[in-house]
């Protein structure tokens, strides 16, 4: 599986790939699109176009691409609800955040994510934004030809950096009640910081569980917009003195003049962040009872020197710099100095597509804005055209079909009202039997008669029985040449029966059938020997004669 987090900031656009494999992932790719300082650009447009170079890289079937929303666009908020399963808190969401949030709940996404369970109670970072926010990074998505699979948060994506994602959700049992809170013992939260361009993201970590995220309205650009107006500098130029040159002295003994005023110039804009980090901290320590145990920093701007004792000064807790491709063992591209600052968010999100169902990623694509069956897509972008075309033919079809049925029915119409016209005109039926049946039985009944009357026909030259006598008598042999007895005489249709006695032996038998033959049709006779008499043999001649019947034929 690949997995690509695309981190769209204000100055540069981050994109990481990563694959699994079986013994866990590596970070494949990255790559990386700074903004145009100039006038008038369209920064929209830019990154349209560089995500549709990144889009065309990769096959959409076997890829995953993971986007966030900004930070500040997302309400954040730790509640602890008295169940663990995840649909019931999805759906209590609303409820537990309508007092706290500045927008309408109809107007508004919900999504938590299970940071721990407590015997039967979860701890949840419950998280809402309005629906223009989500709509409008589909949007831009869609004009870059990318469908997303993951629609998270800054904070919970850089969170992945540090948490075990790929186990379930952690789970501990459950603890006494302390009905007095102070005597509960500390939380220990470690704060990790990722300075961006615009705005600062404040994590903070308990163990490697995430349980608050802050979004502060400062950035880089603070810094570049004071020295562009301290030294008259275009702003892609100061950009470029705060990225070289950028420094916070530790000490300023033996510093020039000009090194402590580039240096305080610095230092006062980085004050306003510790005044919101101060704010936040404080924030931290009270809702969660927490002890600040330790402040990591990335990010642009955290390169900038002497940042990190600057800010231990003012926060009193320790902070250092996080090298972020350090937690990898596996990075197959260059692990520059800029790579380990401006990469953690868009390694998060690669990772949220790696997540398992069992501890899923925060993902704001809900409701009106959930995403469609990838088989389903997959299968109307393979076979679209052939089920096109099957539709068509089979609309066709039932147009056929149906007009088929309509000529169908007409012929039968008129082809009755024909039936019944000649049924009444030439068979002279009533109007009752004026119909298909009475028509049937109407010829049945004449061609009988017709039969009747051609077997009439046939039998009325037929020769009588005595004729057929008259015709046997002529052609046997007088009396005394032949002596012959005759005792059955019959005539049945064509067959000839002749029965009796001769005087003599078998040759006067054999001459009286030599006489018939030219009597028979066929010049046949078939002779059969019967029981003999005293002084006489017996015999049955059979054979065919004319009675010209003719033969009736069949229409």
């Amino acid at each position: 599986m690949r997995s690509v987090g695309i981190d769209i900031g204000t100055h540069q656009v981050k994109v990481v790939e990563v694959q699994s494999t079986s013994k866990g992932f590596q970070l494949v790719r990255s790559h990386t699109k700074k903004m145009s300082r100039a006038t008038g650009t369209d920064h929209n447009l830019e990154v349209i176009e560089f995500l549709r170079e990144i889009a065309g890289a990769y096959d959409p079937k076997s890829t995953r691409f993971c986007v966030s929303l900004r930070q500040d666009q997302v309400a954040i908020r730790n509640k602890t609800f008295p169940f663990t399963d995840r649909l019931r808190i999805q759906k209590a969401l609303p409820f537990e955040l309508e007092e706290e949030l500045p927008f309408s709940l109809d107007n508004a996404v919900f999504e938590g994510k299970i940071i721990r369970t407590v015997g039967n109670t979860a701890e949840v970072l419950a998280g809402a934004s309005p629906k223009t926010h989500v709509a409008n990074l589909l949007q831009l998505m869609k004009d870059s030809s990318i469908e997303p699979h993951v629609v998270s948060t800054e904070g919970t994506a850089f969170a992945n950096l540090f948490e075990r994602w790929w186990d379930g959700v952690p789970s501990t049992p459950a603890t006494p009640l302390e009905l007095d809170p102070e005597a509960r013992p500390p939380r220990l939260i470690r704060v990790v910081l990722n300075i961006g361009h615009t705005r600062t993201l404040v994590s903070a970590f308990e163990g490697d569980s995430l349980v608050g995220v802050r979004s502060l309205l400062w950035g880089g650009k603070n810094i570049i917009d004071a020295i562009s107006q301290k030294y008259n500098l275009p702003p892609a130029e100061a950009q470029k003195e705060m990225e070289v040159k950028a420094f916070i002295l530790t000490t300023r003994q033996d510093a020039s003049y000009e090194a402590k005023v580039f240096s305080d110039l610095i230092a006062k804009q980085v004050r306003d962040l510790v005044h919101s980090l101060q704010l936040s901290l404080l924030e931290f320590r009270s809702e969660f009872n927490g002890q600040i145990t330790e402040v990591q920093m990335t990010g642009g701007v955290s390169a900038i020197q002497g940042l990190g004792p600057f800010l231990t000064q003012h926060l009193e807790a320790p902070v250092n710099r996080l090298q972020v491709l350090d937690l990898f063992p596996n990075v197959f591209f260059e692990r520059s100095p800029e790579a380990n600052l401006t990469f953690g968010i868009a390694i998060g999100l690669a990772l949220d597509g790696l997540r398992k169902p069992r501890n899923p990623p925060m993902n704001f694509m809900k409701g009106e804005f959930a995403r469609q069956s990838s088989f389903a897509k997959d299968l109307w972008v393979e076979y679209g055209s052939l089920t096109k075309t099957l539709l068509v033919a089979s609309v066709l079809l039932a147009i056929w079909a149906y007009g088929r049925t309509l000529i169908a029915t007409h012929l039968d119409e008129v082809s009755g009202d024909l039936l019944r016209n000649q049924a009444r005109s030439i068979a002279k039926l009533t109007s009752r039997n004026a119909n298909e049946a009475g028509v049937k039985r109407y010829i049945r009944e004449n061609r009988k008669k017709i039969a009747d009357i051609r077997t009439i026909e046939s039998l009325a030259n037929m020769n009588s029985a005595m004729e057929v006598l008259s015709k046997i008598s002529a052609a046997v042999p007088d009396g005394k040449s032949l002596p012959l007895d005759v005792s059955e005489l019959s005539v049945n249709d064509g067959q000839a029966r002749l029965a009796g006695f001769v005087g003599g032996g078998q040759e006067m038998v054999n001459q009286l059938s030599r006489a018939l033959s030219g009597l028979a049709t066929d010049g046949k006779v078939n002779v059969e020997n019967t029981q003999p008499a005293v002084g006489r043999t017996g015999f049955r001649l059979n054979f065919r004669v004319d009675r010209n019947i003719q033969k009736v034929g069949k229409e």
